[in-house]
């Protein structure tokens, strides 16, 4: 299974906790936003439910109280008295007349009055017409209503008579019109408990106010019930879901879309933004793969500062750092090959270097006593010895970077390594100038070593010019230091060329080693000074020598100079 690139997977970390959730969101929205509309409609209702409720009780308690009084009138006990269980007479015989004007003085709202004997006989009723009130007879239905039924009791002993039965009219009851509008298509409904029949006029069947939810012409409606004890009343609400929950689907879907669309653009962002990053990242990977590589002058243009911008710092840092150590191990390494090479050029140096010496001593015992050829031969003798003098220091000091100090005059190494130069300067016809001053010029160091640095630059200076040309050598005092200057007018070299002149083995001739100028650095380093080289292409080249120097009062060694062993 191939495995997902950075930028997928943090893709895929928002996707899973940014935009599936907000997806989620907007889902659990439109599923409960129905739920939230009919939770809130059902409120509703309850709400408009009680306030029908409240507004039947305040009304009737003032209509109580007045059928209280009538049930306690002496001409209603009168009727009980002398009527009995009889129903009531037919025309023209009529009850009492005091009656029917009480009757008349009861609010609006009471259609019909009857006073009914104990065992339940219809002795006497009244009812209010358009044209006033009249007489029922016994056969005569009471109008329909909410029915109330209240007893009527004996002034002396407190006993039951009968009942006093009044018929309430529900609309003036209820006043639909009174009620606060909670939603649209309310239906307020009343039935009769006895019966069930509806009270009120509705606009569809009283059975389905039987139900909490019910359809009706394609619509979900809700309803809610009260069943009230006095006034005997079931009272009943209903109205349509369906225009209810409307604004909320309708808010539900655009807060869906809304967020759809946030999600989107979310992470159309966090892609933008992944993109550039793991881009930087990239660069940061392919840039760690080129240094592994070997490429080690890799860079990374730092973008902004945040983490990814510090981690490009610090890679170029880092980068930087391990060129230069591995520089210095390479340098390491290298003057290690030095002094490898370095012991055994010594070797094969002293050898020939000793039977040149043996056979000039063969010849000096040979040579009779007056013979002018004796000069020659000492100065040969001499220069042989200095010679692996030199050789055996120079290299002791390219390969331990040891010297044997002892106090010198820089103007001696100089002139030795002037005269040590001289067959090359013949064979390229060019001239030699030394400028050493009439002053000693005191310093604590190894004369032989230093002779082969003064050298080592007089050659490379001579192989450079063209037949003809100059050389310059300057001895000078800075302060404490003395500076060596040997300057030539010959070709200079590019700057490819002069970054890498003191790696060891590094030459631009096929017959040079590549050793002169490191050797020659690493000796002016020991003595606690160092090798600076300046040239351009056809300007020529000046190398300057910084070395310490002795005090001239004091005769102390200079602080600059190095120990026994560096």
């Amino acid at each position: 299974m191939p495995r997902l690139s950075f930028r997928i997977r943090m893709l895929l970390v928002v996707l899973v906790v940014g935009i599936v959730p907000l997806v989620m969101l907007g889902l659990w929205l439109t599923r409960t936003a129905p739920r939230a509309g009919e939770r809130l409609l059902r409120t509703r209702l309850d709400e408009t439910l009680d306030q029908a409720v409240a507004q039947v009780a305040s009304r009737w308690i003032s209509e109580r109280s007045d059928l209280l009084f009538l049930a306690d009138e002496v001409e209603v006990q009168r009727i009980l008295e002398r009527l009995g269980t009889r129903a009531s007479e037919p025309a023209g015989v009529e009850p009492p007349s005091s009656l029917k004007d009480r009757f008349e003085e009861l609010a609006p709202s009471v259609l019909a009055v009857s006073v009914v004997s104990s065992e339940d006989v219809r002795l006497v009723s009244v009812e209010r017409s358009p044209v006033g009130s009249r007489w029922l007879d016994a056969g005569e239905p009471l109008p329909l209503g909410v029915v109330v039924d209240m007893g009527i009791y004996a002034a002396g002993d407190g006993s039951r008579l009968g009942t006093l039965r009044a018929v309430l009219d529900p609309q003036a009851l209820l006043s639909p019109g009174a009620l606060p509008p909670t939603t649209a298509g309310l239906v307020l409904a009343a039935f009769d408990p006895s019966s069930g029949a509806s009270l009120l006029p509705l606009p569809l069947e009283p059975e389905l106010f039987d139900t909490p939810s019910f359809e009706w012409q394609t619509e979900r409606w809700l309803s809610t019930r009260r069943i009230l004890g006095e006034p005997p009343l079931i009272l009943a609400v209903a109205a349509p879901l369906t225009p209810f929950i409307a604004p909320f689907e309708v808010v539900a879907r655009q807060g869906t879309w809304l967020l759809l669309a946030v999600a989107i653009a979310g992470l159309g962002l966090v892609a933008l933004l992944t993109r550039r990053m793991t881009r930087r990242l990239a660069h940061l990977s392919e840039a760690a793969q080129a240094v592994a590589g070997g490429d080690l002058d890799r860079r990374i243009e730092p973008e902004g500062r945040d983490e990814v911008g510090r981690v490009a710092h610090a890679f170029n840092t880092m980068a930087e750092s391990l060129r230069r150590t591995l520089a210095e191990l390479t340098q390491k390494e290298s003057l290690a090959a030095v002094g490898e090479f370095a012991a055994t050029l010594a070797h094969e140096v002293r050898n020939p270097l000793t039977a040149i010496r043996i056979d000039l001593q063969y010849v000096e015992e040979g040579l009779p006593g007056e013979s002018p050829l004796r000069t020659p031969q000492s100065r040969a003798l001499r220069e042989v010895a200095r010679l692996d003098d030199t050789v055996s220091r120079t290299l002791e000091v390219a390969r331990s970077g040891r010297i044997r100090p002892r106090p010198i005059d820089l103007r001696e190494p100089v002139h030795a390594a002037v005269r040590a130069a001289r067959p090359l300067l013949d064979e390229k016809a060019a001239s030699l100038s030394a400028e050493c001053g009439p002053d000693p010029i005191d310093a604590i160091g190894d004369s032989g070593a230093l002779e082969q640095l003064f050298l080592n630059l007089l050659r490379n200076a001579l192989e450079a010019l063209e037949t003809g040309g100059a050389v310059s050598v300057e001895l000078s005092v800075d302060g404490e230091d003395a500076l060596v200057t040997v300057t030539d007018d010959g070709c200079g070299m590019p700057a490819e060329v002069r970054e890498r002149i003191f790696e060891p083995f590094f030459s631009t001739r096929v017959e040079g080693t590549g050793l002169g100028l490191p050797i020659s650095r690493r000796i002016a380093v020991v003595h606690g000074g160092n090798l600076a080289v300046e040239s351009e292409p056809g300007a020529g080249t000046k190398v300057t020598v910084r070395l310490p120097t002795l005090a001239p009062s004091a005769g102390e060694k200079n602080s600059k100079v190095p120990p026994d062993i560096l």
